[in-house]
């Protein structure tokens, strides 16, 4: 028989420091969760219905937004819930589930971004290439790689 130990659970201590605000911390988080929710719906939403924002440089930026939405969905719900319980814990699925988001998140943003900066790089460097270069088969592979 071995000696060993599995850990469940996380306790959080971080937050205890700001137990006589947290009704302030948790308004301003609900508020910034809010409104980013809200203004990336707004951007994809309106990159949609609007056909002359059908460019790969706002298809890219749609792309951002969806992956900014991702990235909130898994932060802020458990980060409000913390503030608002009186022990901050989480599972230790809980907790590879958000890290594997978080680092996903930032892993899609980046590789989104260098996309974004190839294509303004084509577009500015080689103008009368750029719709030979930055085709919409190219646009989907740059997509399906970040």
């Amino acid at each position: 028989m071995e000696n060993s130990t599995q850990v469940k659970f996380f306790y959080l201590f971080g937050l205890q420091e700001t137990f006589n605000n947290t009704s302030v911390y948790f308004i301003l988080s609900l508020i910034t969760y809010l409104l980013i929710i809200t203004v990336n719906l707004t951007l994809i939403i309106t990159i949609i219905q609007e056909k002359g924002l059908h460019e790969p440089m706002y298809i890219f930026l749609c792309s951002l937004c969806v992956n900014g939405l991702y990235g909130t969905a898994g932060f802020y719900p458990k980060f409000l819930l913390d503030l608002q319980s009186d022990v901050q814990v989480i599972s230790y699925g809980g907790c590879f589930t958000q890290t594997y988001v978080i680092y996903t998140f930032v892993l899609c943003e980046m590789s989104t971004l260098t996309v974004m900066s190839y294509d303004r790089y084509v577009a500015i460097c080689r103008p009368l290439l750029y719709h030979t270069i930055v085709t919409s088969l190219t646009v989907r592979k740059l997509l399906l790689l970040s």
